[in-house]
C-alpha cells in the first residue's frame, strides 16, 4: 500500500513537472513590455512586481520594480505570470491610465487579431473616414462612422488569442451607399468579409488574412463579379515607446473578361509610421497601387490618420 502511494507520488510530481510552463502565463502578457506591470507568482506564493523580460525553459529573466537589475528566477518555480491591475485601475476615467501608452493592435485599414487595447475607439483619416468602435467584451467590437460622401460604415470583429504570441480573429466591414441606392431596387451593400491570424505581439507582429470583397448590387447580375478574394498581409514593429513601423498590403483578385476567365490581379500596399502619446495615436502614411496589365504605377499619396482611444481594459 505505501508503495503504491509513493509511486502515485512520483508520477504526480514528474507529470506535474513535464507541464509547459506557457500554459501559467496569462495570454496578455507581453514579455519584455516595460509598459506592463506584471505579476510574478512562484510556488511558494512569493509575489513580484515588475516586468517579465523572457521566460523559457530553464529562466525567467525579471526586473523587480523597485530594482534596477535583473534577476533570474528558475521557470519550475513559476506558479503563474500575469498583467498586474491596481484596484479601480479599469474605472478610474482616465481611459488607459494618464501616464500609459496604448498598445499598437490595429494597422490604418487592415485590423489584426491582437487583443483590444480598450473599450472603445475613435479613428479619422484624411478627414473623410471616420468610425467609433467599441469593445463589447474581450472578444467582440463593434462599430459604426462615415466613409465620407459615400455613406455609413458598420464594422463587427471577433478575435480570440490561442497563446501569448498566436492569435485569430474574423472581421467584416459593410459600407451602406445612399446615392446608389436611388438607382437600385435592392439594398447597396459594398463589404469585406475575412479572418485572420497575427503571430507576435503589439511590439512586433505579422498579420495574414483571407476573404472576400462584396457588392450586392453587381452580384445581383449572377455573373459573380459581385465577389472578389482579398488576400492581405500588414508586419510591424514598435521602435520606441512612442513609435511604430508597419506596412500593410492588399492584393484583390477579381474575374475579368479575358481568356477562361482569368483573373486579374490589384496590388494596394501602403508604408507606414505611428506616434503614440498616451490615449493618442497619429499615422502618417504612403499609399500606391497596382493594378495587372496596367504600366502605369502611380506615384505613393500621402495620407495622415488619428486616433483616440479610451477605458481601459
Amino acid at each position: 500500500m505505501r508503495s503504491g502511494f509513493l509511486t502515485l507520488a512520483l508520477l504526480f510530481c514528474c507529470c506535474l513537472s513535464a507541464q509547459s510552463y506557457k500554459s501559467r502565463i496569462h495570454y496578455k502578457v507581453e514579455l519584455g513590455n516595460e509598459e506592463q506591470l506584471h505579476q510574478l507568482i512562484l510556488l511558494d506564493y512569493t509575489k513580484l512586481l515588475g516586468t517579465a523580460l523572457e521566460v523559457d525553459e530553464r529562466t525567467i529573466r525579471f526586473r523587480a520594480r523597485s530594482a534596477t537589475e535583473i534577476s533570474y528566477i528558475p521557470t519550475n518555480k513559476l506558479r503563474f505570470l500575469g498583467v498586474f491591475k491596481p484596484v479601480g485601475a479599469a474605472n478610474d476615467g482616465a481611459g488607459a491610465g494618464a501616464g500609459a501608452t496604448i498598445g499598437f493592435t490595429d494597422l490604418t485599414y487592415e485590423p489584426t487579431a491582437l487583443p483590444y487595447s480598450t473599450k472603445a475607439e475613435v479613428k479619422v483619416i484624411n478627414l473623410l473616414y471616420a468610425t467609433t468602435e467599441w469593445s463589447l467584451n474581450d472578444h467582440f467590437q463593434i462599430g459604426v462612422g462615415l466613409a465620407g460622401p459615400l455613406g455609413i460604415v458598420a464594422t463587427q470583429r471577433a478575435r480570440w488569442s490561442l497563446s501569448p504570441l498566436l492569435h485569430v480573429g474574423v472581421s467584416n466591414k459593410m459600407l451602406y451607399v445612399p446615392l446608389a441606392q436611388s438607382f437600385e431596387e435592392r439594398l447597396a451593400l459594398l463589404g469585406d468579409a475575412h479572418a485572420m491570424v497575427t503571430i507576435g505581439t503589439s511590439h512586433r507582429f505579422l498579420n495574414l488574412g483571407s476573404g472576400v470583397l462584396y457588392d450586392n448590387v453587381a452580384g445581383g447580375r449572377g455573373d459573380g463579379r459581385g465577389v472578389a478574394w482579398g488576400h492581405r498581409m500588414g508586419f510591424g514593429a514598435r521602435l520606441s515607446p512612442r513609435w511604430t513601423l508597419y506596412s500593410e498590403a492588399l492584393m484583390i483578385l477579381t474575374k475579368g473578361n479575358s481568356f477562361r476567365g482569368r483573373r486579374n490581379l490589384t496590388l494596394l500596399p501602403t508604408f507606414n509610421a505611428a506616434l503614440h502619446v498616451r490615449q493618442h495615436r497619429w499615422n502618417f502614411g504612403l499609399v500606391t497601387f497596382q493594378e495587372e496589365g496596367n504600366s502605369f504605377f502611380p506615384p505613393p499619396i500621402p495620407y495622415v490618420s488619428y486616433s483616440y482611444y479610451w477605458g481601459g481594459r
